[in-house]
């Protein structure tokens, strides 16, 4: 996972919103999925203009939505990898796939003797951790079903 600043990451949300013609309200309104509620239109605002961290995976998958874009367009601009999307098991919650994007983004720029990683080293080292993460997380489910 590319580690993504907020403030490009609102621009960005913010210019797909302009290009589409859409107010916050609009896309407020819009971003409604299932039980889950809508995105205020002040908590858009908020993050168009960078004034808070990359939302969690249920929020941007509500933004695509009232963005009407594909998700897979805004997972990528908040810099998630579609490695991690792929590879998600199928008994994974929520909870964990969003306990995995905290873990990645919290981790922040990796250096190894001095030098930031690459993104191609980044995304590798970050395929890794996801590996390992569902793995031991399969392992503790198992333990707690004994």
């Amino acid at each position: 996972m590319e580690n993504i600043d907020p403030k490009k990451f609102g621009i960005k949300i913010k210019e797909i919103r302009n290009q589409k013609g859409y107010s916050l309200r609009q896309v407020s309104n819009q971003s409604k999925i299932d039980d889950m509620p809508v995105i205020s239109p002040s908590y858009w605002s908020l993050v168009e203009r960078g004034e808070r961290n990359i939302p969690k995976i249920s929020t941007l998958k509500r933004m695509a939505k009232g963005l009407r874009v594909d998700e897979s367009t805004i997972l990528n601009l908040a810099g998630l990898s579609e490695t991690i999307d792929n590879n998600v098991p199928s008994w994974a919650t929520e909870k964990d796939i969003n306990d995995l994007h905290d873990f990645l983004a919290t981790n922040g720029q990796m250096t190894y003797k001095g030098m930031d990683l690459s993104k191609e080293q980044r995304e590798r080292v970050d395929q890794i951790i996801t590996q390992v993460f569902w793995e031991e997380l399969e392992k503790e489910r198992k333990k707690n079903e004994r």
